[in-house]
Order: structure tokens, then sequence, then C-alpha cells
């Protein structure tokens, strides 16, 4: 499933990642550095207000892709803030 934000903000400081997301294009799973920060938020139906799904996500610049991808935290498995 591909992932979107409906808020993000652009990651200033140099940050990679290394993940388990497979975008199905044959290529090893996404990992490079994150450009942007997300959230979405699924706030349910007008009927069941206390259902509110949200998550974060991580947008992939992947030197082997030609496009970043959103990546959900969950499929991170590794991190490093470059210095």
């Amino acid at each position: 499933m591909e992932h979107h934000a409906d808020f993000a903000i652009t990651v200033s400081r140099k940050l990679d990642v290394e993940t388990s997301a497979d975008p199905g294009d044959g290529k090893p799973a996404i990992a490079g550095r994150v450009i942007a920060l997300g959230w979405w938020v699924d706030s349910g139906t007008a009927h069941d207000p206390e259902h509110v799904a949200s998550g974060t996500l991580y947008l992939v610049a992947d030197q082997r892709r030609t496009r970043p991808y959103w990546v959900k935290q969950s499929d991170l498995t590794a991190i490093r803030l470059v210095e």
C-alpha cells in the first residue's frame, strides 16, 4: 500500500534510515536520507469519533529509485543521525 501524509515538515538534520519497506520494484528494501517527517490521521466516521487512527511517516530519498517514498515508522529497521 502506498502511504501518504496529511501533514508534513522538512527534516533539516541529516538522518539516514534502513527499512523493511518493499515497494515491489525488484530492488532491495527502501533505505536512504529522510527529507520529511509526516503524519496521517484517519478520524473515523462522524458516528464513531472515538476511533481515531494516526501514524508517523518518513519521506525517504533512496538513491536507487527515481522518487522518494513515504515509509511508516514501524518499517524502520535502523536509524543514524549523520553529524
